[in-house]
């Protein structure tokens, strides 16, 4: 099983140096893939623009995004963006999508009548992409295509964060793998997840393996315990302070003993690869993050 780190781009500490320094040691260390999620409503730093200094600062790792908003976005701009990193990165490029959970990012980007029909929305977007890379989109009379071309023939592999059934049963038709996220995570849902998506997978008549991903939010460092309960209290807020309190116990994965637990069972889950996901934009946890997977 690969083992992946996300960036801190989405902490509040984050700057450019720290960014940097992240992004060229990922490169350099025991990791598959440098990731990154989308906030849209945010003082962060824009999703595309972070992978593409990622795509340039390193030669080796996978630049995945974890995920995109993509009905959020207009799909032929977007498709544009993912070509770029693409080729920026010499076709080391997975585009991660779902769909969110907020309803004002829609909102903020023009998008708020796509927000109930938010799956709907994203099979689109996702159909729409893979016709700009493949060069078969509609385009107004005389306007030139659209690239860049893609490195990796037909577009960068598209992964979905869809854990839900009627998600994944959409998914299943145009999706490459799954980018599934569970915070704690609770295994044995873990299990039935991945068990869920591979039964679409093949009621879709696909008969490639897909890629099965999982991330979910670690520590390492002393204060890892309070640290990750606080940071995922924060981000379950929009949904109220007794979810969000409920909902941020469950972090577990705060300790080298119990993230190598959450492995091993993930692994023998049939997991391809863990996305590890900081709470903390520090050299000290990234350096913890090196050793600890060095180890493995």
């Amino acid at each position: 099983m690969k083992i992946g780190l996300s960036i801190p781009s989405t902490v509040a500490e984050a700057n450019r140096d720290i960014l940097c320094e992240w992004i060229r040691r990922i490169d350099r260390g025991p990791f598959s893939t440098l990731a990154t999620g989308e906030r849209i409503a945010s003082p962060f730093l824009d999703l595309m623009g972070v992978l593409s200094a990622a795509a340039v600062l390193t030669e080796r790792v996978r630049i995945q995004s974890l995920i995109a908003l993509a009905p959020v976005h207009e799909p032929v701009l977007l498709a544009k963006q993912a070509a770029t990193v693409d080729v920026l990165s010499g076709g080391r490029f997975t585009l991660g999508v779902g769909v969110g959970m907020r309803e004002y990012d829609y909102a903020l980007g023009g998008k708020l009548g796509d927000f109930k029909r938010r799956l709907a929305a994203l099979d689109e977007r996702v159909a729409t992409m893979k016709q700009v890379w493949s060069g078969q989109f509609p385009l107004p009379v005389d306007a030139p295509t659209i690239g860049p071309a893609p490195v990796q023939k037909g577009g960068p592999p598209v992964f979905s964060s869809s854990l839900g059934p009627k998600s994944m049963r959409r998914a299943a038709r145009w999706a490459d793998g799954l980018a599934g996220f569970d915070m704690a995570p609770d295994l044995d849902e873990v299990a039935k997840i991945f068990a869920r998506f591979r039964a679409e997978w093949s009621g879709a008549g696909r008969s490639e393996r897909p890629w099965i991903q999982m991330s979910f939010w670690y520590g390492l460092t002393a204060d890892a315990p309070s640290r990750v309960v606080a940071f995922a209290r924060d981000y379950f807020m929009i949904f109220g302070e007794a979810f969000a309190e409920r909902q941020s116990r469950k972090c577990c994965a705060t300790s080298p003993a119990a993230i190598r637990e959450i492995l091993v069972r993930l692994e023998d889950l049939g997991c391809d690869e863990v996305v590890l996901a900081p709470t903390i934009a520090s050299l000290a946890e990234l350096s913890a993050t090196e050793d600890f997977v060095a180890s493995l």
